[in-house]
């Protein structure tokens, strides 16, 4: 309030972004679009073949990385997944409500496809 008594909106307050925020954003994006069950595994295997050319286990074994720990990566590795997951959650949400199908195995394949897709264009773009 000011000092004539008159409501002011409050500006939001503000947070450091981390890969934890932007894979939360990520995930909210899969289950809005329907996405259920294994798609979040999925999904992270997907971007990590389509980002890095191997699977998740070899990631963290080549790079030293603690299992189930993004923080535990290389830096590069850890932008990557930041990166692409904010791209692909971008993309998500402005495709909410038009990702259907015949039952929750294709809906959870369109979105495991369009995670792949996404991340080709982010290996693509970038220098990883």
């Amino acid at each position: 309030m000011d000092l004539s008594g008159n409501s002011q909106a409050l500006t939001p307050k503000r947070h450091r972004v981390d890969g934890a925020i932007v894979n939360r954003r990520f995930n909210r994006a899969i289950k809005d679009n329907g996405g259920a069950g294994d798609v979040y595994r999925d999904s992270a295997i997907a971007q990590t073949q389509e980002l890095f050319d191997c699977d998740v286990d070899e990631l963290y074994r080549e790079t030293g990385g603690k299992r189930n720990d993004r923080s535990s990566l290389p830096q590069p590795a850890q932008e990557a997944y930041m990166v692409n997951e904010s791209l692909t959650a971008t993309e998500l949400e402005r495709m909410v409500g038009t990702i259907g199908g015949e039952d929750q195995e294709e809906v959870n394949d369109a979105i495991v496809g369009l995670v792949r897709q996404e991340a080709q264009r982010t290996r693509w773009r970038l220098p990883w």
